[in-house]
Formats: C-alpha cells, sequence, structure tokens
C-alpha cells in the first residue's frame, strides 16, 4: 500500500516562441534536478542538546492536528498491512544540526523522525515481532547517528538502505529526489510506502 504525501514538483520555465508575430508566452516543464553529493558537516550540538529539542519539537507536534490526523489515516490505512511489515527504513531525514544552523530544516527532521516513529508504533501494535527501524541519510553527523542509536535504532550508510527493501518493509521518504524514490522501488515494491507521490514527477 502507499500513504503519499503530496509536494509541488519544481518548475522550470522554458520559452516558447510564437509564430506568425503572435507574443511568445511560457510554460512550466517538468524536471527533475539531480540529486546533489551529499556530506555530513561537523556538529555543533551536543548528543543532550539534540534530545532536548527533539522532546519539545516532538511534544509540540503531537498536541498538534496533524499528529490526529495521522492517526486517523494509519487506523483506516494499515489493516491490510496487518503482521506483514518486519523493517522500516527512513530514508533522507535530513540533520538535526544544519551547517547554517537553519531552524526550519532542523524542526523538519524532527517532526519527520517523530512521525515516522510514531507510524512504526502504530504498526508495532498488529505485530508479533519487532519492527527493526534503520536510517539512510548521507548528511547525518556523528551526534546525528549517534542521537538515533540512543534510541535503539540504527544508522547505515547509503546505498545499504535501497538493497534492504522488500515486500516486507515500511519505506518512508519524504521530499526526495526522483532518483532516490527510483533505487527505493528498484528492486522490490514495499509493503507500504510513504511520501511524495512518484507521478508528481511524471508529464
Amino acid at each position: 500500500m502507499s500513504i503519499t504525501i503530496e509536494e509541488a514538483p519544481q518548475e522550470v520555465w522554458v520559452k516558447v516562441t510564437s509564430r506568425k508575430g503572435r507574443r511568445s508566452r511560457t510554460k512550466p516543464a517538468l524536471t527533475a534536478p539531480a540529486p546533489p553529493t551529499l556530506l555530513p558537516s561537523p556538529s555543533t550540538l551536543s548528543l543532550e542538546q539534540v534530545k532536548q529539542d527533539h522532546d519539545r519539537l516532538a511534544s509540540q507536534w503531537k498536541s498538534s492536528p496533524s499528529y490526529g490526523k495521522l492517526q486517523e489515516l494509519l487506523s483506516s490505512n494499515t489493516a491490510i498491512v496487518g503482521n506483514s511489515v518486519a523493517t522500516a527504513i527512513c530514508f533522507g531525514l535530513g540533520t538535526f544540526d544544519p551547517p547554517d544552523g537553519a531552524w526550519e530544516q532542523k524542526r523538519k527532521a524532527h517532526i519527520q523522525l517523530a512521525a515516522f516513529l510514531a507510524i512504526v508504533e502504530h504498526l508495532q501494535r498488529q505485530a508479533s515481532h519487532k519492527i527493526r527501524c534503520v536510517f539512510q541519510e548521507p548528511i547525518l553527523n556523528s551526534v546525528d547517528e549517534a542521537f538515533i542509536e540512543s534510541l535503539g535504532h540504527e544508522v547505515i550508510d547509503s546505498p545499504a538502505g535501497f538493497q534492504l527493501v522488500d515486500p516486507k518493509t515500511l519505506a518512508f521518504g519524504v521530499h526526495l529526489y526522483r532518483d532516490i524514490y527510483s533505487q527505493v522501488i528498484s528492486t522490490h515494491i514495499p509493503a507500504m510506502f510513504i511520501g511524495t507521490a512518484y507521478g508528481t514527477w511524471e508529464e
């Protein structure tokens, strides 16, 4: 099954030359930019600071209408998955400590983590086995990794996460590049996919 989060595709404006003296006009052409080469930046936060940020932001999010809507969506859509998810893989989470200190980027990373873990927790209640949680994100720094591991989860290097996807996988990745989505589903279609609709990238 797929639970998708829609995002408008990036638009590149292409000039169309008119004929017979008509004025030129423009129309949007959908293109998918190539994924940049991503590397981690040195951490400026301690592990304790990252934990404090997450506790505060996750708590705020769980008090919001978005959390309630997510729970309703899961309750009405995950019954068909049942006990089938064995591994949950989070792709492209982002860093909790962006090099420019951008608060919005940091906030999104914490909320995406909270949402991912809330989904896994919901599925875990249906499962007769422990669901393995794995994170693949090239820009995670050492403190980011230590924080995720302190929660009892795994951090792996790319492209190992793509190779783990199988019919018993929850694949989670919001606002990723088209090429990343292609790699996620290149070998198997996961039991659940949560992210931007793949059709967004197609004309």
